[in-house]
């Protein structure tokens, strides 16, 4: 049976990150999963960026809100002199009439009953007003609501692809971090048991001393050796420190809190080899940058940023059409604020809103729209190949670290045989005390070069974890929002 494409490529992706669990699954752990979870909820970088995505779901309402009906009131009082006026002559026109009607009354011995009557002036203006109304506004036709809805809802793709990208930065910080406090505390052990047996060497030469058995000069070389071992042992303690405040800081907690270790048993549960074959990462860099393309959040947020400035363009274009909108008005009207008959009145209207021709702006910003898409699609090619490149300098990385891994381990192997063997001839006196401090010097080297050897490891593996975009050991992070076939 046919597999579809599209299938064929999830069943691609599913082998590769099985591939790549299978060389990086030593990284994990529940005590490192609890602080990558704390990390998650307590980070105060990306409680500004889960705002941001909150903000940006409100600008979605907000767009979608345009397609309901918008009530209010609008209310005016004015106040008003001079202006243009009309004289009318309705003395001249009538008085005439009035006076023969007086004469025909005294003639009949009756009382004048019209009065003279002036020209009047007539303002266009009123002295004194008021309109209060309510009106509703109801979109008939609005084509520029939809894509500005889409355009908002890509946006906040763009943003919740920007959280969990910071999201899973901070998981492999939070991991690499952590590997980098457990290994500047286990250098500081190595050191302080260096310093017990460099202090009983020094007892030891001062008792011979004392006893003419050797020279003063042997005792002020054991002590150089005790100076030295101090000096590397404080400088590893002030580096341990620091990883310390860093993890915490990474953690929103306060740079003293404890922290808990893992045991290097789980971490490193085969002895004296610790990495059998079968745990090497069999996939070339080719398929593990085919399955990072296929992950990786940056894309992701890429992609909804070229959709937007695609619904930016739409919008633009929508500006060209017509607007419809149904507009209902109530209220009163008059020289002072009475309600009645006489003063209230309504008003329904279709408003019909055309802009025809606006000096070629909505060409230059459809032009420029245009070109911010074609930006972006350039970044993302760009981005492309910045994924395929990290993917190929971690994978890299992790299959040096993983040679590294068996010589640091046979280093110490012949260091520990060569100290055995020179501590007990010096305890016997057939070795100087050069020698013996050459050999201690040598084992201390290889101890420190195998944790260093092996926590680096470990960093570059989370490294690759997070090229590749396979974020284990982060139960917290939330479901990556795709927002390519948006709707409203």
């Amino acid at each position: 049976m046919l597999l579809s494409a599209r299938t064929q490529r999830v069943l691609l992706l599913l082998s590769l990150l099985f591939a790549l669990s299978a060389g990086l699954a030593l990284a994990q752990h529940p005590i490192l999963d609890g602080y990558v979870a704390e990390g998650l909820e307590r980070n105060v970088g990306l409680q500004q960026q889960h705002l941001a995505v909150a903000q940006q779901q409100q600008a979605v309402t907000e767009a979608e809100a345009l397609y309901r009906p918008t009530l209010g009131i609008d209310a005016r009082f004015s106040r008003a002199g001079g202006g243009r006026a009309i004289d009318f002559p309705v003395g001249q026109l009538l008085n005439p009439v009035y006076d023969a009607l007086n004469e025909q009354r005294v003639a009949a011995g009756l009382a004048p009953a019209f009065p003279t009557i002036q020209d009047e002036q007539i303002n266009f203006l009123r002295t004194q007003e008021q309109e209060t109304k309510l009106r509703v506004v109801q979109p008939i036709y609005q084509p520029s609501i939809r894509p500005n809805i889409r355009l908002q809802g890509h946006l906040m793709g763009a943003a919740e692809a920007a959280l969990a990208t910071s999201q899973h930065e901070l998981v492999a910080s939070i991991k690499t971090s952590y590997f980098d406090y457990l290994m500047a505390e286990r250098l500081v052990e190595i050191l302080a048991a260096t310093a017990a047996l460099v202090d009983e060497n020094v007892r030891v030469n001062e008792s011979l001393a004392r006893n003419g058995k050797v020279t003063q000069d042997a005792v002020y070389r054991a002590r150089t050796d005790q100076y030295d071992v101090a000096q590397q042992r404080a400088e590893a303690e002030k580096n341990r420190d620091l990883a310390a405040s860093y993890f915490n800081y990474l953690l929103a907690r306060p740079f003293e809190t404890p922290i808990e270790r893992i045991p290097e048993a789980d971490l490193f549960p085969t002895q004296p080899a610790l990495l059998p074959a079968s745990t090497r990462i069999a996939a070339s860099a080719d398929d593990l940058a085919y399955a990072a393309l296929g992950q990786r959040t940056e894309l992701t947020q890429l992609d909804a940023a070229i959709q937007a400035a695609g619904e930016q363009i739409a919008l633009t274009d929508a500006q060209y059409l017509p607007s419809v909108s149904l507009v209902a008005d109530y209220g009163i009207e008059g020289r002072n604020y009475t309600f009645s008959s006489d003063s209230d009145f309504w008003m329904g209207s279709v408003v019909l809103s055309w802009n025809l021709f606006d000096g070629f702006q909505r060409r230059a910003k459809r032009q420029r729209a245009r070109l911010g898409q074609q930006q972006i699609e350039v970044q993302r090619r760009d981005t492309e190949q910045q994924i395929r490149l990290q993917v190929q300098e971690a994978l890299d990385n992790v299959r040096v670290a993983q040679d590294a891994l068996a010589t640091a381990d046979a280093r110490l192997q012949s260091a520990q045989q060569t100290f055995r063997l020179v501590q007990r001839k010096y305890q016997e006196g057939m070795a100087n005390q050069v020698e013996y401090i050459d050999a201690r010097t040598s084992l201390t080297s290889a101890e420190l070069n195998r944790t260093i050897t092996r926590y680096d490891y470990l960093s570059r593996s989370a490294r690759l974890e997070r090229a590749v975009g396979e974020v284990r050991g982060s139960a917290a992070l939330p479901a990556s929002t795709s927002t390519s076939s948006f709707e409203p």
